[in-house]
């Protein structure tokens, strides 16, 4: 046997192509030459999300004779650790490696690549919306048609959204996805904006998460940021700035949030899910606008909950490449309140754990 160095020698052994997907942060497509990069640790790895890079196989058969068989598109749900640098951690990838070896030889290549992670410690599995939209981004990326479940979305969202009723608790999650991964066709562009505006709460937020994981339209931005303005409800607005997350941080977003964060020293249990949206979906903003930054902080500081909140926050945006820097320059900084001079203060007293 071929000595097996990385990832690609794994497949190239049983004889299969590999596209990856990055299932972090957002859902997004790795290309050809990043995943050389990282699996050679050339670079470092292009979307870490909470120190691991959380990756998608999809494995495809190299034998043509094979392409119908069960092992014809298999997907691995892979969860690997990052080093300091970001890169892959060799060790744990080569453990990675031979624990697949090892249950091949095993059970011999014809049990199967979708028998090879069983027991696998590296194995995670993508929550329910995660798993629609990576099913739906997969299916547009393979030209496949979409579920049974997408016409009835498109059914309901054409009718009359204004009326009072319950039809809509019958959509299933699968089609939404389908929708949001077609956000940028423009048969349905004026559709999700009309359900933007007026579906039912649930089926907003439902699309908003599947939105995340897309570039949107500058008209759609508009149309989000203004749902956001006038909103009360914490939850849709963390919905509407999942929805944002891929959206450039210009003054038109920037004031819309300046103005959702509102008093620096008031910080109640409802503020925390926007807050938790920003720090878990969209660091990178945060990186970029200091002040942004620290009125979340001292808003969290002032909370009067042992600094829980707090620390989690904190340990959530110092895994982000672009927020690690600026949140240890405004935690040292002398220019900050006694509130949040006293939290930091109390920031290593126990172990953090990351927003859920």
């Amino acid at each position: 046997m071929n000595k097996i160095e990385s990832l690609s020698d794994l497949f190239d052994m049983v004889g299969c192509d590999v596209s990856y997907y990055d299932l972090g942060r957002n859902i997004t497509k790795i290309t050809p030459q990043q995943a050389i990069q990282f699996d050679r640790k050339q670079q470092a790895y292009p979307f870490p999300f909470r120190q691991h890079a959380w990756l998608a196989c999809l494995l495809t058969s190299k034998d043509t004779a094979k392409k119908d068989s069960a092992n014809a598109g298999v997907i691995w749900f892979v969860k690997l650790p990052l080093d300091e640098a970001g890169c892959l951690n060799l060790g744990t990838r080569d453990h990675f490696i031979k624990s697949i070896v090892d249950k091949i030889l095993h059970k011999g290549e014809a049990a199967g690549l979708s028998e090879a992670l069983e027991d696998n410690p590296y194995v995670f599995k993508p929550d329910q919306e995660r798993m629609a939209s990576f099913h739906a981004i997969l299916g547009k990326d393979l030209h496949k048609a979409p579920s049974h479940y997408f016409d009835d979305v498109v059914k309901h969202l054409s009718s009359d959204l204004n009326k009072q009723d319950d039809s809509w608790q019958t959509l299933g999650l699968q089609g939404i996805a389908e929708l949001a991964a077609r956000v940028n066709e423009d048969t349905y562009q004026a559709l999700i904006q009309k359900t933007i505006q007026h579906a039912a709460k649930p089926v907003v937020s439902a699309l908003c998460h599947a939105l995340e994981h897309e570039t949107l339209s500058s008209q759609l931005q508009e149309t989000l940021i203004a749902q956001l303005q006038t909103e009360q409800d914490a939850l849709m607005q963390a919905s509407y700035l999942r929805a944002l997350s891929r959206a450039e941080l210009n003054n038109t977003l920037l004031l819309p949030l300046f103005g959702l964060l509102g008093s620096l020293t008031e910080c109640q249990d409802n503020d925390l899910h926007p807050i938790a949206a920003l720090a878990a979906k969209c660091p990178h903003w945060l990186g970029q606008n200091p002040q942004l930054l620290r009125i979340i902080m001292e808003k969290l500081a002032h909370r009067e909950d042992g600094y829980i909140a707090f620390r989690q926050i904190a340990a959530e945006l110092s895994q982000h490449p672009e927020a690690k820097q600026p949140l240890w320059s405004l935690l040292r900084s002398g220019h900050v309140s006694p509130k949040l001079a006293q939290a930091v203060s109390y920031l290593f007293t126990q172990t953090p754990t990351s927003v859920q």
